[in-house]
């Protein structure tokens, strides 16, 4: 059922909504055709939640090229998601005893996906786009989380990779509907006949290849399903489609469809570049870029947007096919490679250890301007508060997985033994923030314990991609935990410096806030007695003496910054909304 906002206030219905969907005991199995009919369900309620985004009122209610814009970036941002197909998908074949049916399935999936990028840059094409500049625009701050979030649940094994993307090809099956949305888009010369054509392409090529049934075909070769196993699943499914609703809000007043609207009179200048947008961090913004880029800028006047845009998918690389006429000023390409020059950081290739460590102290303006830092001392409630606490919590808590990965990928024993320590001195941490947030919550949302509450999907997203990093460039992981680790510490060494002002104001207008964010001053407390700012340096110090570091491992390490980034905006996101946005993360569960 859907209920407004507001219910999450009425005591008679709270019981009743923060109780989680049970599958029953946690050691029951289903037989496929259950699994079947409850993932089914869980399809229909997440897209009636995706499509009710009022975004595609406003594509619906579009006239000629001026309301285009959603559109275009859909485009865009597609074109970028597809292009990620393998590097999102094929995590889920990569572990297996043997190639058994669920595998060889998901294989085929990742094989089949692979190039379907090209329907929308042909979509693109046909717009006026070269292919060029939109293989070398960055991908939307939204669209690398949307990436990484299914890099994640593909990694738990190929069913939850199959259950989790068929949310996206499960409305493909409704043939009339697709057709008739890509007819309207021509009929009301949103988009031309050709570039139509061109992405509905895609929908073609997935129907002949039953994509659509993937999802079946996977439950039916996996035969019963673990109930603890199932419920995951569903929740992941659910994290999928509010990702999904993320990035839809972003094709308004984002700016991606500024950039398809200035790249056919654009050219590029300058290397190209070799690591894929989903995994290339550099250069790394400050805050306010990637909010404007994602929210859209506070000035509404074009030439910003387009400068802003043209930074961001470029780096100061698009520069204009006609140069402008003497005594006009500079263009938005011109101005935008005067931003790039003086806002982004890049790394200048040094690599001692005092130069990564400069390298990662600028890299603080990704969160230290956040929004969330002015809202929660301008206008804090306490379920911002809270929501902010459950997703360190849940942070904090996957030091196992990450930290892990690293010390499973790191060749060398004197490194991965500081690893090992550090791993060791976070290893209950997660449970310092659980009994923290327990205990200042007391009896509200009873029904709802804090470790049950469903992570955000920015969350995941945000954990996952370090353990990915840890497995796939454990120096990466380094670099980034130097910059997690410093995040935390004041120039002058002591974390106080950094944050006591920012607790006391917080505390002084939300009175109670303080019982709920004890546990996150004892973490920075503990994390500064450990001296972990310390012993990341010495790291830093061990990798640069011990291993040379390239600009390979530096940009994996700069993804960090921005997934930090998205991880404190999908908070202030979801959990500005109130009591509701606490009620709203209950999901599917078992018994003990």
């Amino acid at each position: 059922m859907e209920l407004p906002l507001a219910a999450a206030g009425h005591t008679a219905l709270l019981t009743t909504l923060l109780r989680p969907l049970g599958l029953g005991p946690a050691d029951r199995c289903l037989p496929a055709a259950e699994a079947e009919q409850l993932v089914e369900a869980q399809y229909r309620a997440s897209l009636e939640f995706v499509y009710g985004h009022p975004v595609w009122r406003r594509i619906r209610a579009a006239r000629g090229t001026d309301g285009a814009a959603p559109v275009l970036a859909y485009l865009l941002e597609s074109r970028h998601y597809l292009a990620a197909a393998p590097f999102r998908m094929a995590s889920g074949i990569t572990d297996a005893l043997r190639p058994d049916p669920l595998i060889r399935l998901q294989a085929h999936h990742v094989v089949e996906e692979a190039d379907h990028d090209t329907y929308f840059e042909n979509g693109l094409a046909a717009l006026g786009l070269p292919r060029d500049l939109v293989r070398e625009a960055r991908p939307g701050p939204v669209t690398v989380e949307w990436i990484h979030l299914m890099r994640t649940v593909a990694a738990y094994g190929p069913l939850a990779a199959a259950i989790c993307s068929g949310l996206l090809e499960y409305t493909a099956g409704d043939r009339e509907s697709v057709a008739g949305w890509h007819t309207m888009l021509v009929d009301q010369g949103v988009l031309s006949r050709e570039a139509v054509d061109a992405i509905f392409e895609h929908v073609q090529t997935d129907l002949g290849l039953g994509h659509g049934s993937n999802w079946r075909h996977a439950l039916e070769a996996a035969r019963v399903v673990p109930a603890a196993e199932l419920a995951d699943w569903l929740n992941a499914v659910s994290l999928v489609a509010e990702m999904i609703v993320r990035w839809l809000e972003t094709f308004t007043e984002g700016l991606s469809a500024t950039v398809v609207e200035a790249a056919p009179a654009l050219a590029l200048d300058g290397p190209v570049r070799t690591l894929g947008g989903e995994a290339d961090g550099l250069p790394v913004w400050p805050a306010e870029i990637y909010d404007s880029v994602t929210h859209g800028p506070r000035s509404a006047r074009p030439g910003v947007r387009r400068t802003l845009a043209l930074a961001y998918a470029f780096a100061g690389r698009a520069t204009d096919q006609d140069p402008a006429a003497p005594g006009t000023g500079p263009t938005p390409a011109t101005a935008a490679r005067d931003l790039t020059a003086r806002t982004a950081r890049d790394w200048d290739g040094g690599t001692g250890a005092a130069d990564l460590e400069k390298l990662v102290e600028g890299w603080m303006t990704a969160i230290d301007g956040h929004r969330l830092w002015r809202r929660l001392t301008e206008e804090p409630t306490l379920p911002l508060v809270h929501g902010w606490m459950v997703e360190n919590y849940h942070y904090v808590a996957g030091i196992w997985q990450h930290c892990g990965a690293a010390v499973a990928a790191c060749p060398d024993p004197v490194i991965r033994a500081e690893l090992v320590k550090h791993l060791t001195e976070e290893f209950n941490h997660g449970k310092m923030f659980l009994r923290g947030i327990e205990r200042a919550r007391g009896d509200r949302y009873a029904g709802l314990p804090t470790d049950r509450m469903r992570p955000l999907p920015t969350t995941v997203a945000f954990v996952g991609t370090l353990r990915e990093l840890g497995q796939r460039d454990w120096k990466a992981y380094v670099i980034a935990l130097t910059y997690l680790q410093l995040s935390l510490t004041a120039v002058d060494g002591g974390v106080h410096a950094r944050h006591d002002g920012f607790y006391r104001t917080v505390f002084d207008r939300c009175p109670g806030a303080e019982a709920m964010v004890a546990a996150m001053r004892r973490h920075d407390d503990e994390d500064t007695r450990l001296g972990h700012g310390d012993d990341t340096r010495v790291l830093l110090d061990l990798l640069t003496d011990r291993h040379r570091v390239d600009r390979e491992s530096v940009a994996a390490a700069a993804l960090v910054p921005q997934l930090t980034w998205s991880f404190l905006d999908g908070i202030l996101q979801h959990y500005r909304h109130g009591e509701a946005a606490i009620v709203q993360r209950a999901g599917w569960h078992t018994d003990a």
